[in-house]
């Protein structure tokens, strides 16, 4: 069908929703279509997040523009009625952005791509961007290294600093934490949030440092040996580009750290049945 496109995977051939499919061939401006459906569809969702940001924003100022004009001693109508305009506009464009998104993320999930970019932008999506439960939250660098001195350095200037190994990649994601990015940084791929390892107080952590964004830290992690920590998060690292990959770094930390701290197995000998005067042969319940 003319106008019609398919994302091929195996014998399958699933159409593009029609919403999705004029977006993608548009005029050419905005994203050329390319022989690889992957990279079409998920720079086409992180193109749809930057419009959500960017009508989010103007949505915020035409409210601002809305209160201060109310409150003035002597109401400016033509002041008023450009501000309501603007702020319908804008929550118009940010309800159709954000649907598209959902659904181009629908459609994604839904053709359970069993590998490659696809799958696993899928996964990430299907992940709750939430803080998780065992994760302990710090609103700024400051609270952080005053609870712990240890996690602090002092620059020649007498300004203390996180002391952290930060060779982990700077662009972990969590859903609407990078929403808004330069194209220049690879929007789809790309995030603002750092993982680190904090080799004085055996911790691992992440933080975020986005433009326009109150820095935040997770701790995730305690009581890791500089050699566990580093080839844990050396491990991770590879997954920093997929859709809340901060969020798969925090399970997969808090899970090692449950396997860590687990009860030693202590495996059956001979000496355990002396006492009770069964053989070793006959008690092994192997």
């Amino acid at each position: 069908m003319e106008g019609q496109l398919l994302v091929l995977l195996g014998h399958r051939s699933d159409p593009v929703p029609q919403a999705l499919t004029e977006r993608l061939l548009g005029d050419g401006t905005q994203q050329p279509l390319t022989a690889n459906a992957a990279d079409d569809l998920l720079l086409l969702e992180a193109a749809l997040r930057r419009e959500s940001a960017g009508a989010s924003e103007r949505l915020d100022s035409a409210q601002r523009r809305i209160t201060t004009a109310r409150s003035a001693a002597q109401v400016d109508s033509v002041v008023l009625e450009q501000a309501v305009a603007d702020h319908t506009q804008a929550v118009r464009h940010l309800e159709h952005a954000r649907a598209l998104v959902e659904g181009l993320r629908e459609f994604v999930v839904g053709l359970d791509p069993p590998i490659g970019a696809l799958r696993a932008a899928a996964d990430g999506w299907c992940r709750s961007p939430d803080v998780p439960a065992q994760v302990v939250v710090f609103g700024d660098e400051s609270t952080f290294l005053a609870l712990d001195p240890r996690r602090a350095a002092t620059t020649g200037l007498g300004v203390f600093v996180l002391d952290g190994v930060e060779e982990w990649g700077w662009a972990w994601r969590r859903d609407g934490d990078d929403d808004d990015l330069s194209p220049a940084l690879q929007p789809d791929r790309c995030g603002q949030w750092v993982l680190g390892y904090l080799p004085s107080t055996l911790e691992i952590y992440a933080v975020l440092r986005g433009a326009g964004l109150p820095t935040r830290i997770w701790l995730l992690g305690r009581d890791f040996a500089s050699d566990a920590a580093h080839a844990l998060l050396d491990g991770l690292a590879p997954r920093m580009g997929q859709p809340n990959s901060l969020i798969t770094a925090a399970g997969t930390i808090h899970s090692t750290s449950l396997w860590r701290s687990r009860d030693k197995t202590v495996p059956l000998s001979e000496s355990m049945f002396r006492d009770v005067n069964v053989p070793a042969c006959e008690g092994d319940p192997r």
